[in-house]
């Protein structure tokens, strides 16, 4: 089945709001999140911060076991000294070329900014010579990556095809939806959604979700066009390899994830990055018989409603939030014949 789509030495940052405090020591400086001249470092943002001298193990004891590595940085636990509070926290070195100016104190920024359940949430950032260390609050469920990696491992042993159920998928696709009409009503694009940045909270079997690192977020509004290449290959959207695109690009990442969390392999998979670009940029997807036969209209419908090369036509996240695959808690029982195909349709 096919569907068409195509330094000071040391410091530890704080809100300017805490300014009033004097009995603080600080360095009376601002700086701006935003100073590179390209073009993901160009949008204004309002916040402004205050360094303070500070040590990240004055306040945390932080373990030196990797949990995962995310966008520029390791990411580990965490202890608050004081509280007891299990926290992540994400260092970045400084020094890395790959590091654009600007760009962690856009991310520090924009995740001071988010202010929802299912988005990682910021609990505190500290700089030293070497490395910026931005504590947020701890998952301890794994990622979703690992999830899917497990289900259709599992699966394959027993001669199953799917890799979560509609149900199971529907739930995890609505909480990531949710999410993402919260930052785009916010004019942020995350622009790096996928399993990988997506967390569960903790290890129960019905653990909500949240969306984790924004080191590629950015702040944006509808009149300018982004144009950075930016993302991982198989989640990135034909437009953005075209180097012109919008908020859009986080739907077609969410319709990508839906695939795969049905069937357990992604929806564009060349043998090496400049192949699967290559296939994105055709649009061409199938749905094989074999591991979606059992698998609902609305499901099939919903993925070819995101997966849409032109990101006019493609949904946006208050739209598939009212899809019936998601609005609709009980999937459907309908069965799509073998062979048979659904299409972009053409809009008049």
């Amino acid at each position: 089945m096919m569907c068409t789509a195509a330094d000071i030495a040391t410091s530890h940052y704080l809100p300017t709001a805490d300014c009033s405090n004097a009995n603080t020591p600080s360095v009376a400086k601002t700086i701006s999140p935003c100073t590179s001249s390209n073009e993901d470092d160009s949008s204004a943002m309002s916040i402004s911060w205050r360094l303070t001298l500070s040590f990240i193990e004055a306040g945390y004891d932080v373990d030196t076991q990797i949990l995962g590595t995310g966008q520029y940085g390791i990411v580990r636990k965490c202890i608050n000294r004081s509280t007891g509070q299990q926290c992540a926290v994400k260092s970045i070195r400084k020094d890395n070329p790959a590091v654009k100016s600007g760009a962690i104190s856009r991310e520090i920024t924009l995740l001071l900014l988010m202010k929802h359940r299912s988005i990682t949430q910021l609990v505190d950032v500290f700089e030293d010579a070497e490395y910026v260390h931005i504590v947020t609050d701890l998952c301890t469920g794994g990622e979703l990556y690992d999830k899917i990696v497990e289900k259709s491992s599992s699966n394959s042993a027993n001669c199953g095809t799917s890799c979560f159920t509609e149900c199971e998928a529907a739930s995890i696709i609505k909480q990531i939806l949710n999410a993402v009409s919260y930052m785009h009503s916010q004019d942020v694009v995350h622009r790096d959604l996928k399993p990988e940045n997506i967390l569960f909270e903790t290890k129960d079997e019905n653990s909500p979700i949240k969306i984790i690192d924004f080191g590629l977020a950015r702040e944006h509004t509808e009149q300018i066009p982004m144009n950075n290449i930016v993302g991982t290959p198989y989640y990135i959207a034909p437009e953005v390899l075209r180097r012109k695109y919008n908020k859009s690009c986080d739907l077609w990442s969410v319709g990508v994830i839906a695939y795969i969390l049905l069937c357990g392999y992604p929806p564009f998979n060349g043998r090496d990055n400049n192949e699967t670009h290559r296939l994105i940029l055709k649009g061409l997807f199938y749905f094989p018989s074999e591991e979606w036969k059992g698998v609902s209209r609305e499901a099939r419908d919903f993925i070819c409603r995101l997966v849409v090369m032109d990101p006019r036509k493609r949904m946006t996240a208050e739209q598939a939030l009212n899809h019936p695959w998601i609005n609709n808690r009980r999937i459907a029982e309908s069965r799509i014949s073998k062979g048979s195909m659904i299409r972009e349709r053409e809009e008049p």
